[in-house]
């Protein structure tokens, strides 16, 4: 079956509207319901109704969405046992704060129901359809459809769309959008200033045991308008863990039982130029996110502390190795993959990688950080080998290699792994050397001594960068090793850019060299007009990983690019560093922006069909199925820094909430492993195992750094909230004047003592109380410093 050219059974909805039900507005055979933002109008059309939605501007009404297209009609119901509809408005009814329209189909053996509600001053539309069986039905899918018609026009006379988002891409005709990949699904379209998304309300498809899985589909231009689907549908795995299909022979069996869904539709006439998203990322935090975050479970079972131990005490002592290299004392954090990486000697898994993923340098940097706080001068001296070796990378003009191993002949260095990387791994990555340079600066800031040392290899970087910055502004990704000739792949077009913008950024803030900070903002120049207008997120992962695809693929079906988090992440962290050196305000409008798109890639629930703990985890890519991927570690730093910039509660619970997702996936209750992912294969199981870096290692860096800044819970004072972080939660937080009254509560079951910070304090002191206990009286300073309290 071709899921694009489906003719099955159907029914629309024929409703007999009496006219004592019409709604205000509503002309002969028309319904109008409205809640001052959005409209609803339903014209009898045939056997059913029109139904139009439509969003106020400043001039009045414009029309968004239509139901049904011409490739799918609305609801569309695939199943055995269906007859003649008769339909008809059920209900209105209508109160102060919202109203609802009940509409129902009695179809042979099956009563569907849908039921549309709208909130005051709301943009979000609730619908629920729900279909009773009587006997014995043999169902294939059972789908809504709307049609994007930005004020009643065709795509032919507008297009193409300004922004256009889907978790997932679906590039073939059988192909579908699984749920699978709904860790903030919402399937959106603007032009110009209309926008409109459908967002799956979670709660309605979430079920350890589900008779028929959820799904969406989006086609852009098979139909005279574009379309987005989402329903009940089975789909399968298809091409290995990265695409999802379905077929006729997913179709199930059921008996005197019923299926239902429900959705939000969100509508507006007044939104941004391609940011109108926004508004589903705030939307999808609030209703599901911080519910989830507050609960008392959660990903995280045990104090940091314990995850701190595993790391540095049980994992670390398992690949950590001493050996000497020109020289010089040196410690490698094996890694163990290169052999297979490179289809090198088994000895070549003697290794030591400083690339985006598995990055040594990072990790050495979190184990030097507790080193220095507990006074352990044995991890200390491990972590400065892991520096001493990446100063002694050979550089070609400042490139260096990204791998090194160690064997019987002596040590050697690999210019790139083959699995991620292009020619074998033959050329140098640009990639990889930015962000070991930026872990570099991080060393010269807490060990001093080493300053001059890094600051001179981070100058030459720094000079081969500006060297080989087209005019574009763009950045190429390899070069030859000896010519240092730009590979064609990701010469001209790339967002790993985005991670050169950020070392040079952070270069110029402790140089001052005018030309870095020009060069970094000529780079985000080029990623703001190049990549964010079509959200082109191509780095190295996206095409060379698992997810394996000719560069420049293209999923006509959703007009979308492949896309992977990472260059979106080195893209946010770039425009936070250029706006604390400049100070200039499109710097944080656009980061602000492309971390809320990064974040439609972040869990804000955990399904019941997955097994483990999974709120508040990132995703990969649009082309693949990870749930909780390593790389949350690096993220949830990002989001503590745009909560610096906006004080936004949101960006500190989400950045806590990432921060705690990587410890739902150790391999065991003994083991200091965790993977490097879930539910990869769209199984639910844990992924493989790919070392310290990616997983324990970068999460537990991320504690040492978070609670350097923000202690193991803190306390917005001005705002008047809380937020624990280490296995901790505020239930409530009250503060009048300079009295800060607050309950701390413990959700690990560990009685401990734990740091609180507190912050925006406006006055010199404060009086404390935890838990109807006053805590004493505290200076502006030591409550910024924090204090020590037992929980």
């Amino acid at each position: 079956m071709r899921f694009i050219g489906c003719c099955p059974v159907m029914f629309a909805a024929a409703m007999a509207v009496h006219a004592q039900e019409r709604m205000a507005g509503g002309g002969p055979g028309e319904t109008v319901i409205e809640n001052g933002v959005v409209k609803l109008s339903l014209v009898k059309d045939g056997q059913g109704y029109k139904e139009s939605f439509y969003a106020k501007g400043p001039d009045g009404w414009r029309l968004v969405l239509q139901n049904g297209s011409s490739v799918r009609s609305d609801p569309a119901l695939k199943a055995t046992g269906t007859g003649t509809p008769e339909a008809a408005i059920e209900k209105i009814e209508k109160s102060e704060t919202e109203t609802s329209v009940l509409l129902k189909t009695q179809s042979g053996l099956h009563t569907w129901t849908k039921m549309i509600t709208m909130k005051k001053g709301d943009p979000f539309v609730h619908i629920t359809l729900h279909d009773s069986i009587r006997g014995n039905s043999r169902v294939e899918y059972f789908l809504s459809t709307y049609s994007f018609l930005p004020d009643g026009k065709k795509y032919s006379e507008y297009k193409p769309l300004d922004f256009v988002f889907t978790p997932q891409l679906r590039p073939e005709p059988d192909e579908v959008i699984a749920d699978h990949t709904f860790r903030s699904p919402a399937f959106m379209m603007q032009k110009g200033d209309i926008f409109a998304a459908l967002v799956p309300d979670i709660h309605s498809i979430d079920g350890k045991h589900r008779p028929v899985k959820s799904c969406a589909d989006m086609q852009v231009e098979t139909s005279s308008a574009p379309f987005i689907s989402f329903g009940l549908m089975n789909w399968m795995r298809k091409k290995a863990h990265v695409f999802y299909a379905h077929s006729d022979s997913l179709a199930v069996d059921l008996s005197d039982t019923s299926l239902s869904f429900s959705y939000y539709l969100h509508l507006s006439a007044t939104a941004p130029l391609r940011r109108g998203f926004q508004d589903v990322v705030r939307f999808e935090w609030d209703r599901y996110g911080h519910p989830n975050f507050v609960t008392p479970a959660g990903p995280q079972s045990q104090p940091f502390s314990t995850y701190i131990h595993k790391a540095w005490y049980k994992y670390l002592p398992q690949i950590a190795l001493s050996a000497k290299y020109e020289g010089k004392q040196v410690t490698l954090l094996r890694q163990g993959r290169l052999a297979w990486s490179n289809s090198l000697p088994q000895s070549a898994d003697n290794d030591s990688w400083f690339n985006v993923w598995f990055n040594s340098l990072r990790t050495a940097y979190g184990m030097y950080m507790h080193g220095q706080q507990i006074g352990d001068t044995v991890l200390m001296k491990q972590a400065r080998g892991v520096l001493e070796l990446a100063l002694l990378a050979p550089q070609n003009q400042g490139l260096a290699p990204s791998i090194f191993y160690t064997d019987s002949s002596g040590g050697h260095w690999v210019a790139d792994h083959a699995w991620g990387g292009i020619s074998h791994g033959e050329y140098l990555p640009v990639f990889h050397n930015a962000w070991t340079n930026y872990w570099l600066l991080q060393w010269s800031d807490i060990l001093p001594s080493r300053k001059e040392e890094i600051l001179r290899d981070t100058n030459r970087f720094a000079a081969f960068l500006l060297a080989n910055q087209r005019e574009s502004g763009v950045i190429p990704s390899w070069f030859d090793p000896i010519t240092l000739a730009a590979a064609e792949t990701f010469r001209d077009e790339n967002a790993e850019t985005a991670g050169a913008a950020l070392f040079l950024a952070e270069l110029y803030s402790r140089t001052g060299k005018e030309e870095y900070l020009l060069a970094a903002e000529k780079a985000m120049q080029y990623i703001f007009t190049s990549i964010l207008p079509e959200n082109k997120w191509y780095d190295f992962e996206t095409f060379f990983s698992c997810s394996r695809k000719q560069v420049g693929f293209f999923d006509t079906y959703t007009q979308q690019h492949p896309q992977n988090t990472l260059s979106m992440f080195m893209a946010a962290e770039a425009c936070y560093t250029l706006y604390r050196l400049t100070s200039e305000s499109h710097y944080k409008q656009t980061g602000n922006a492309i971390l809320d798109y990064l974040c439609l890639y972040q869990q804000v629930w955990s399904p019941k069909w997955l097994s483990r703990e999974l709120f508040g985890g990132f995703g990969v890519q649009n082309t693949d199925g990870e749930w909780s991927d390593s790389r949350q570690g690096y993220f949830t730093v990002t989001l503590m820094h745009y909560y610096e910039l906006t004080k936004q509660r949101e960006y500190f619970e989400r950045g806590v909430a990432a921060l705690r997702a990587m410890f739902s996936l150790f391999e065991s209750d003994d083991s200091p492993r965790t993977a490097e992912n879930y539910a990869h294969g769209s199984s639910d199981q844990l992924a493989g195992i790919t070392g310290i870096h990616w997983g324990t290692g970068s999460s537990v860096v991320s504690i040492h750094i978070i609670r350097q800044r923000y202690g193991d819970a803190f306390i917005n004072v001005q705002q008047g909230w809380g937020v624990g972080i280490d296995g901790c939660r505020f239930d409530n937080v009250t503060v009048d004047g300079n009295a800060i009254q607050f309950s701390l509560i413990d959700v690990v079951r560990s009685p401990r003592k734990i740091i609180l910070k507190f912050g925006d304090l406006t006055s010199n002191s404060y009086r404390v109380s935890m838990n109807g206990t006053s805590l004493g009286e505290y200076s502006q300073k030591h409550l910024e410093e924090g204090i020590e309290v037992q929980i």
